[in-house]
């Protein structure tokens, strides 16, 4: 194969799997539960944000993260475990018919962006939950950002 194939080849795959959906869900939690929704709804209200990953009579996972005093929003790594306010930054439920709070014993979230109402909010998060203990969820957003 020339220098040149391969360069092209590379460059094919590098395409292919940047355009593969980023809205996903993932993690060992997923042999406990169905992780498969339908769309991410985003939605923002003051200083927190919520995003919905929304299925067909549950919704397998809704983050919603407190923004309050960070000063970097967009790309850094936000800890979901730090207390706000006697509070942790970030909460993670299973909703269906009873909401399921699912403890963060450590996670992250990064957002792309800024989040504003109207503007496309893209990123990911990564979780290690406390119960079910030791289990992951993990999960990558695209959507536009909603205000309630």
């Amino acid at each position: 194969m020339t220098v040149r194939a391969l360069a092209v080849a590379i460059f094919l795959l590098a395409l292919t799997s940047c355009s593969s959906n980023a809205n996903q869900l993932s993690g060992s939690y997923g042999q406990l539960y169905d992780l498969s929704f339908n769309s991410v709804t985003i939605v923002l209200q003051g200083e927190h944000v919520s995003i919905q990953y929304l299925g067909s009579g549950v919704d397998p996972a809704v983050l919603v993260v407190d923004l309050t005093n960070i000063v970097n929003v967009a790309g850094s790594s936000i800890d979901l475990a730090q207390l706000v306010n006697g509070q942790p930054r970030g909460v993670l439920q299973r909703v269906g018919t009873v909401t399921t709070d699912l403890p963060i014993q450590q996670g992250t979230v990064t957002f792309d962006q800024v989040p504003q109402v109207g503007q496309t909010l893209s990123g990911n998060f990564y979780a290690t939950l406390s119960n079910p203990a030791g289990y992951t969820l993990n999960g990558g957003f695209n959507s536009t950002v909603t205000s309630p």
